[in-house]
C-alpha cells in the first residue's frame, strides 16, 4: 500500500484537477498551451542555486541547465530530459528532484529545455536532441554518462538512445526511464480503466499532445513512439511505473519486449511518482543513484 502522504497527494490531485486540467484534450488544449507560453519558464530554485553549482548555457537557441555538487566530485554525469507531454517545459517538481539528486546523491545533471510542440515536432525535436547529445558527449571528454528522463522525457531518452546506437553520438552507459511515454497512441484497453485513478494525465490530453508532437510522422514511428523501435543493443535500463499511472501500460510493454529491463512498479502510485518526495520516491531515487554510479564505474 502507498504511504499516507502518497495517498493524500493522489486524492488531492484527483480532486483539484490541477495537473489534469493541463493534460486535457479538446477545446481547451491549445488554450492551455498558450497560457503556459505566457508564463515565466520554471528554473532551478534560489535554494538550489545557493547549495549547488548551477550553470545556465544555450545550445541551438534553447536553454540548458546544469546542476552539480559544490563540495565533491560528481558520482555520475547525467543527461536528463524532462517530462511535460512534449508541450510543457520543465516544472518546479523537476528542478526540485534534480537538485535533490545533485545535493544528496552527487549527480552532475544536465537538463536541456528542448524544443516543444506545437512550435516543434518529433522529427525536429529528436534531431535537436541528437545534436545536443553529441555536443554534450564531446564536452565530457571521454567521461561516461547516464541518460534518463521522465514521462515524455523518458520517451525522448529512448528515441535518442536508439538513434545513438545506430550511428549517433557515443552511447550512454545506462538509461533511466521514469514512467516513460513510449507509445503516443493510448489504445491499450487497460488505460481506460486506469484513467479515473490517474490524478495527472487524461486520455484526451495525451492523445492531442501525441498528435501535435508527431505532426507529419506516423504515430508509430520510433521517434514518436520508441516502444516500436529496436531495443536490441541498448545499455542497461532501469524503468519505473505506477499502478495508477495512465502510462504504466507502456512501461509494462517495454518489460515484456525487453526482459532485461530492471523494472520497478508500485501499486497505487501516480504518474511520475519517483520524482516526488514520498517515502517511495526517495527509495526510487536512491536506486537511481546506485544504478547510475555502478554504470559509470
Amino acid at each position: 500500500m502507498p504511504s499516507m502522504i502518497a495517498r493524500i497527494a493522489a486524492v488531492v490531485l484527483r480532486t483539484t484537477g490541477i495537473y489534469r486540467k493541463l493534460f486535457t484534450g479538446g477545446p481547451q488544449f491549445q488554450e492551455n498551451i498558450a497560457k503556459s507560453r505566457a508564463q515565466p519558464t520554471p528554473a532551478p530554485s534560489a535554494k538550489a542555486r545557493g547549495s549547488l553549482n548551477v550553470a545556465q548555457t544555450e545550445f541551438g537557441g534553447q536553454t540548458i541547465w546544469t546542476l552539480a555538487p559544490k563540495d565533491r566530485e560528481p558520482t555520475a554525469h547525467i543527461l536528463f530530459w524532462h517530462g511535460g507531454g512534449y508541450i510543457y517545459p520543465a516544472a518546479a517538481v523537476h528542478w526540485d528532484f534534480l537538485a535533490h539528486m545533485a545535493k544528496v546523491h552527487g549527480w552532475s545533471v544536465t537538463a536541456p529545455l528542448y524544443p516543444l510542440a506545437p512550435e516543434s515536432n518529433a522529427q525536429a525535436t529528436t534531431q535537436w536532441a541528437m545534436d545536443f547529445t553529441r555536443s554534450y558527449v564531446e564536452g565530457l571528454n571521454g567521461k561516461p554518462y547516464v541518460m534518463g528522463g521522465d514521462s515524455a522525457g523518458g520517451g525522448l531518452t529512448a528515441a535518442v538512445a536508439q538513434s545513438s546506437r545506430d550511428g549517433g553520438p557515443a552511447a550512454a552507459q545506462a538509461l533511466i526511464l521514469i514512467c516513460p511515454w513510449l507509445n503516443l497512441d493510448p489504445v491499450h484497453p487497460e488505460q481506460a480503466q486506469i484513467e479515473p485513478r490517474d490524478g495527472i494525465l487524461t486520455i484526451s490530453g495525451i492523445t492531442d499532445a501525441g498528435r501535435v508532437y508527431a505532426a507529419d510522422l506516423p504515430i508509430n514511428d520510433s521517434r514518436c513512439s520508441p516502444l516500436f523501435g529496436n531495443w536490441d543493443g541498448l545499455p542497461p535500463i532501469l524503468a519505473f511505473g505506477g499502478g495508477d499511472d495512465l502510462l504504466v501500460t507502456d512501461a509494462r510493454a517495454l518489460k515484456a519486449r525487453h526482459p532485461a529491463v530492471v523494472y520497478r512498479e508500485l501499486a497505487g502510485m501516480l504518474h511520475d511518482w519517483p520524482i516526488f518526495t514520498f517515502r517511495e520516491s526517495r527509495a526510487a531515487q536512491a536506486e537511481m543513484a546506485a544504478f547510475s554510479a555502478s554504470a559509470v564505474t
